[in-house]
């Protein structure tokens, strides 16, 4: 590669290019550099066997690059580091400014204050003045957070996999040592942790808040799967403390007051009667209306109507020839697979030739009631796919992570159904106790966790070997479920206290409660855990919690019969489902 061609890679900011420029002059005065360039900003390594003067190596190499004309780049860090040592001596910081790019190599030493320059650097002994390591002066600031990093860390975990060395020249030089590779949940931890400072340094609105939030709740998830033997592990725990401090304290600071809390925005009607409303992760929202509209009715983000999906299906196509004819389902809950491309509605009962309508609330498999469906319907065409066969009235849906299983609680038959998603039909099922209502999934454990509504307590079933453990004690009619997306946490409402319960899945014992109203039903949580919401049936109210200390911080009116709810990730607003002829769409 000619000289001008490797100037003008160099320009682009690639690493390899700059490197090579670099050492051309470095390695003459037995200066190695190493560089790696990561999210815009560029990270050089320094090593030499004498301990490097800061003051005219970030000259010499802040001349270079601002000679240079860097077309992306605006920062570097600086490090230097003797050979086999683990810690750098210093690390700087330093602003790349931009000029005119140049043809030749910006880092050729021709003058003579130049020449004087490398040697100081080259020749400094460490002393008092720069003894010191300063190995935390790199800090995140966030308003109102503050978060410390180590600038070191983040070369030696977050950048070692990919750093790149120059072309050596025939000098002398000792061995770098290695470093440490990253675990790849570790990086893309830290890019989050990035991302959520800057946009705290710029909120200024609730939406943006919740976004500052939501992010730093993914920098705790992805350190949450660091590997116990990897080598970033005890980082990765102490980085978890800092960062859910930083969430307690955003909430309390900027999320919870009242004010500026859950404001109406829209009220939906229609021909409606919706038992629950789903956000389905592409946009849309499912709203089921059971027996009494028999449709499920799709909504964009814009409250526009998209369709209105009848319940109506031919059994036979499904592969149960039993039934002929046509047939009428029953619309209760919804859920999705990860991909938002499968929409999963259980059916209260069916209706139609051969069939025997006989469902009802107060059941038990004693009275043989007839087993009903789940459809599978596909999002973009929103047309009904399937229908498969599951226990006597089917309620609560809920999908695996991996797309591969769908969990029924079925309300009558006093079991979970297991649907395999690939081969649409049911695998496996399994016997809970009475009146199985709410499923939350927990794909970190491969656990399925099921509210028995019937009694007092949760049904933990493993999704491996479908046995099944429990919680005991929780409270009286558990009926909705919420697994913090940390993993730490369940939550559960009590139907029959008018409570919800906060429980700690490391002792399954119940840490917290707090009364919301009447008949607290569906529950739907913030993306960063931060907070939940809980549809109050008997009381006509929506109950905002603060998960950290289990804190009602608003209590919203709503129209009669409140029994579903969801929340919108992008934009922070919260839809709740009334059973008598409404959705109310508020902003939080």
């Amino acid at each position: 590669m000619t000289q001008p061609n490797l100037v003008q890679l160099a320009q682009t900011g690639d690493a390899t290019a700059i490197a090579a420029l670099m050492n051309s002059t470095l390695q003459a005065i037995g200066v190695t550099a190493r560089v790696a360039v990561r999210d815009n900003i560029l990270h050089i390594l320094l090593e030499s066997e004498r301990a490097l003067a800061p003051g005219p190596a970030i000259a010499f190499i802040q001349r270079g690059l601002q000679r240079l004309g860097l077309m992306q780049l605006s920062s570097a860090y600086v490090y230097s580091r003797l050979p086999g040592h683990p810690a750098p001596n210093w690390v700087e910081q330093i602003d790349l400014g931009s000029n005119p790019p140049v043809l030749t190599n910006p880092f050729v030493l021709s003058a003579d204050a130049e020449i004087e320059s490398a040697r100081a650097m080259a020749n400094f002994q460490q002393t008092g003045a720069w003894k010191r390591v300063r190995l935390f002066d790199l800090l995140l600031l966030s308003v109102p957070l503050l978060v410390v990093f180590s600038s070191w860390q983040i070369w030696s975990r977050y950048l070692s996999g990919s750093v790149v060395s120059a072309p050596t020249v025939a000098t002398k030089t000792s061995p770098t040592p290695s470093v440490p590779k990253a675990s790849e949940a570790f990086t893309k931890a830290m890019t989050r942790a990035r991302r959520a400072v800057k946009l705290g340094e710029t909120a200024t609105t609730r939406a943006e808040w919740h976004q500052a939030a939501d992010t730093w709740w993914q920098a705790i998830a992805l350190l949450k799967t660091v590997p116990a033997n990897a080598s970033d592990h005890p980082l990765a725990q102490r980085k978890i403390r800092e960062y859910q401090n930083n969430l307690e304290q955003l909430a309390r600071d900027k999320l919870s007051a009242t004010k500026g809390g859950m404001e109406l925005l829209k009220e939906i009607t229609g021909n409606i009667a919706p038992k629950s409303i789903v956000y389905s992760g592409k946009d849309l929202f499912f709203a089921q209306n059971m027996m009494y509209r028999h449709s499920i009715t799709v909504y964009d983000r814009d409250y526009n109507l998209v369709k209105t999906i009848p319940d109506t299906v031919k059994l036979a196509d499904s592969g149960y020839p039993q039934f002929q004819g046509k047939q009428q389902g029953s619309p209760v809950e919804a859920a999705f697979s990860q991909n938002g491309e499968v929409a999963w509605v259980s059916n209260y009962q069916m209706y139609g030739a051969g069939l025997k309508s006989s469902a009802d609330d107060i059941c038990s498999p004693a009275n043989d009631n007839e087993q009903s469906f789940v459809y599978r319907i596909s999002t973009r065409d929103l047309q009904i796919q399937r229908a498969i066969q599951v226990g006597a009235v089917p309620k609560f849906v809920a999908t695996t992570a991996n797309q591969n299983l769908v969990l029924v609680s079925n309300w009558c038959s006093w079991d979970v159904s297991v649907i395999d998603s690939q081969k649409n039909r049911e695998i496996r099922r399994i016997q809970v106790g009475p009146y199985p209502r709410g499923i939350a999934i927990d794909s970190r454990t491969n656990t399925g966790y099921v509210a028995i509504m019937g009694g007092q307590d949760i049904a933990a079933i493993d999704l491996k070997t479908f046995t099944v453990k429990w919680l005991k004690g929780i409270g009286p009619s558990p009926r909705h479920l919420n697994l913090d997306p940390t993993g730490d946490y369940l939550y559960a409402s009590l139907n029959g206290s008018g409570r919800v319960a906060k429980i700690a899945l490391n002792s399954g014992k119940v840490v917290s409660h707090t009364t919301t109203g009447n008949a607290p039903r569906s529950m739907a949580l913030s993306p960063d855990g931060q907070f939940l919401y809980v549809v109050n049936y008997d009381s006509d109210t929506v109950s905002k919690i603060r998960t950290q200390d289990m804190k009602v911080v608003q209590s919203v009116q709503v129209n009669p019969a409140p029994i579903g709810i969801t929340y919108d990730p992008k934009t922070h607003q919260v839809w709740v489902a009334c059973y008598s002829g409404s959705i109310l769409v508020f902003q939080d």
